[in-house]
């Protein structure tokens, strides 16, 4: 057999065996779908309710209907049980192993958004999102979008503005979402109503997650940051919020959650250069809190009942009587969770003004704690350990004290209250005052409060 010939039956067996090589690819794809939706099914509010599958040799068509129940805020402030929010999904999908003979892939998809609610007529997403799937069952999406504008409805009838601008974003995933990477950009988001506006410029985004459980679908551990440019919130002339304004700028959000075991410390950054809050600007500003030694499965436990409870129409209607009816519900999950010893940590609350800086920090566990104690309050008392400190301009301070003051003369003398009062804990030890800035740092260990390492009795300071 001369050489043309031995190429001409190579491409003749390649081109037998492709439908069957596309065949298999297809089936192959069709059941990472069928896992990635089966666990789906698992979420607390988010629910497939239609599926269609028109799998053909060559490529095939997917359409999935999801709903998401979405609570409402009424008039008085109570959450109410909405309508939920329809989502319909559209995907043509292309087998392997080279798919639309552009790459060597299990599949392409290409997949269209419509939501359903809008007040005229469902919105079609100008999303385009490809996925390509590998051999193993991983994957990358990469997801787009030209700006966006569109009005919906909120409780009271008025319509809610909303502006997305261009919408960047990559996902890789591997087998079974058991971990992806998240890196995108957009480049505005708006919101407005009949009471105020929300601006947001410059927003990139990246993240590093993995399951810590293989059997959980919903809890992940690893690193989230974004960043935002510039964020503007203004409240408008003769609305609810007239006069409200401030503005952020280069701000910056980071989250570290690792795992320990069975157990998640999570660590979260926020930070903002500026922080304008009328004419005057607080920023640099930071608020640095710390979770540690959280129970992953009891976490879990925890968090999948607050979003029952939180689009169940019941207990949305009790708390129009009880407004701890919301809260009842997650006594269970919660105290379980306590009786594994978290610890919560604000480690830094900071910021700036023409006085000088604030700082404050805190630390609150319960030591020792077994999970039989969670019944008994007294226990809970007595294992619990808190600390805080605190420094700041007095000037600051004494605004706080004075600022319901009518008249100069009743501003005065609330602040010769005040000097009074400051003067009174510095010499019993309770405070220092280092120029400006006064300090002060409480503790409550062993059913003991004290301030300054000493013993303090809020009730008998306030009979002198």
């Amino acid at each position: 057999m001369n050489r043309p010939t031995k190429i001409a039956a190579a491409l003749a067996v390649i081109a037998l065996s492709y439908p069957a090589a596309a065949w298999f690819t297809g089936q192959k794809v069709q059941a990472v779908l069928d896992e990635q939706y089966a666990e789906l099914q698992s979420h607390p509010t988010l629910k497939m309710t239609e599926r269609s599958y028109e799998r053909g040799v060559f490529s095939s068509t997917e359409k999935i209907t999801f709903e998401m129940v979405m609570p409402t805020a009424a008039e008085d402030g109570t959450l109410q049980a909405g309508e939920p929010l329809r989502m319909h999904a559209i995907n043509h999908i292309k087998h392997g192993p080279l798919p639309g003979l552009s790459t060597l892939a299990a599949a392409t998809m290409d997949s269209r958004i419509v939501l359903d609610g809008t007040p005229d007529e469902s919105l079609k997403l100008p999303l385009e999102i490809r996925t390509v799937f590998q051999f193993d069952g991983s994957g990358r999406s990469a997801v787009s979008s030209p700006a966006l504008e569109f009005g919906m409805p909120d409780s009271s009838g008025n319509e809610v503005r909303f502006g997305l601008g261009e919408l960047k974003a990559d996902i890789a995933f591997s087998a079974g979402l058991r971990s992806y990477t998240t890196k995108g950009t957009a480049d505005s988001f708006s919101m407005e109503d009949p009471s105020m506006r929300i601006t947001l410029s410059g927003l990139v985004f990246d993240g590093d997650q993995r399951r810590l459980f293989d059997d959980e679908p919903w809890l992940y551990v690893g690193k989230q940051r974004a960043t935002v440019a510039s964020m503007d919130v203004s409240g408008k002339e003769d609305g609810q919020l007239d006069g409200m304004a401030f503005q952020l700028e280069r701000m910056s959000y980071d989250i570290d959650a690792p795992a320990e075991g069975d157990y998640v410390n999570l660590k979260a950054l926020m930070g903002t250069e500026v922080l304008r809050i009328g004419d005057t600007d607080y920023g640099p500003a930071h608020y640095d809190f710390s979770l540690t030694h959280l129970h992953g499965r009891t976490l879990v436990a925890l968090w999948r009942k607050l979003m029952e409870i939180s689009t169940d129409p019941a207990v949305l209607a009790a708390q129009e009587e009880d407004p701890t009816a919301l809260l009842a519900p997650l006594a269970e999950p919660a105290m379980a969770l306590l009786g594994y010893s978290p610890a919560f940590s604000i480690d830094r609350i900071s910021f700036s003004s023409p006085h000088g800086k604030t700082d404050l920090s805190a630390q609150v566990r319960l030591d020792g704690l077994q999970p039989e104690d969670t019944a008994n309050p007294m226990m809970l008392i007595a294992k619990l350990q808190a600390e805080a400190k605190l420094s700041m301009p007095q000037v600051l301070l004494q605004s706080f004290a004075g600022g319901e003051a009518e008249d100069e003369d009743e501003a005065a003398f609330a602040a010769a209250q005040f000097e009074a009062q400051l003067g009174a804990l510095e010499a019993q030890g309770y405070l220092q005052r280092d120029g400006n800035i006064v300090k002060t740092q409480a503790a409550f260990r062993q059913g003991q409060f004290t301030v300054n390492g000493k013993p303090f009795n809020p009730l008998a300071l306030g009979g002198q």
